[in-house]
């Protein structure tokens, strides 16, 4: 081993060790334009900005090993070869997380849901996955479960791949109630009018939009009663939703019978 070998050895490392303190360095500046503001929409603009930082350094550590090389005599072209071609490898034995991550990049781009968002996917392979945002991934989307409190996480190449439904980008979610009643009562108009009255009254039901009850539908086996009244959001995404609807059917249930229509159970 020469001088001037060891002097090009102590050298390279040093242009390594220098290009990576840029390359954090340009990191570091980029992640600056972020929000440090610890908000659901700041949270999601972080994960970017990660995304952001790691794709600048390794740009830039790969431009100062190809510089390197060059400088110790390899060819440019060979060392863009090769380094194509471990990108291919490594491309083709990780398709699902390369999928992953574009879906993800995608989805940050299309600002299709926001933290805290209550979605439903509509997937071929599952009846659907429906959750409030929990946590966002470069990678994954994890949704928690508001009614049974589990967590679970879903690959973004499903949430893009899919039809999804944000439920949060409605200001007044408006729940649709249906009952069965005999065709055999004779003053339904006085019914569906109590029974709007009273739905109305009740302390969850917002005033706006207005409490609906119509006839959707007449069958041999009886007739379907319609109700349409608006919640909260609060109310609508929250543990307590079932609670609160079920009450709801309760009181539209007992309103007809007051009115003295007969129900049907429907099997």
């Amino acid at each position: 081993m020469t001088v001037r070998s060891v002097i090009m050895g102590v050298v390279a490392i040093v242009y390594l060790v220098a290009s990576h303190f840029v390359a954090k360095t340009v990191a570091y500046v980029v992640s600056r334009v972020s929000n440090k503001k610890d908000t659901p929409e700041s949270l999601k603009r972080s994960t970017a900005i990660h995304v952001m930082k790691s794709f600048m350094y390794w740009i830039i550590m790969c431009i100062a090993i190809t510089i390197l090389f060059v400088s110790i005599g390899i060819e440019g072209a060979a060392v863009i070869t090769i380094l194509g071609a471990v990108l291919l490898a490594i491309g083709i034995g990780m398709q699902g997380t390369l999928s992953d991550l574009s879906a993800g990049i995608m989805l940050m781009m299309s600002n299709a849901f926001s933290m805290g968002n209550y979605i439903e996917v509509f997937d071929d392979s599952r009846d659907g996955v429906n959750g409030t945002v929990q946590k966002f991934n470069i990678l994954y989307t994890t949704l928690l479960d508001d009614y049974s409190g589990v967590s679970f996480i879903v690959p973004n190449r499903v949430l893009y791949g899919s039809a999804l439904k944000n439920h949060s980008t409605s200001k007044t979610p408006i729940v649709v109630d249906v009952v069965t009643i005999s065709n055999k009562n004779v003053s339904i108009a006085k019914a569906l009018e109590n029974l709007r009255v009273d739905v109305q009254k009740h302390a969850v039901v917002l005033k706006e939009p207005k409490v609906t009850t119509n006839v959707s539908e007449v069958t041999a086996k009886g007739t379907n009663i319609e109700v349409r009244y608006p919640l909260s959001a609060d109310d609508y995404y929250t543990v307590g939703t079932r609670n609160i609807q079920s009450i709801i059917k309760t009181l539209i249930r007992e309103s007809l019978i007051n009115s003295g229509v007969k129900l049907i159970v429907r099997a």
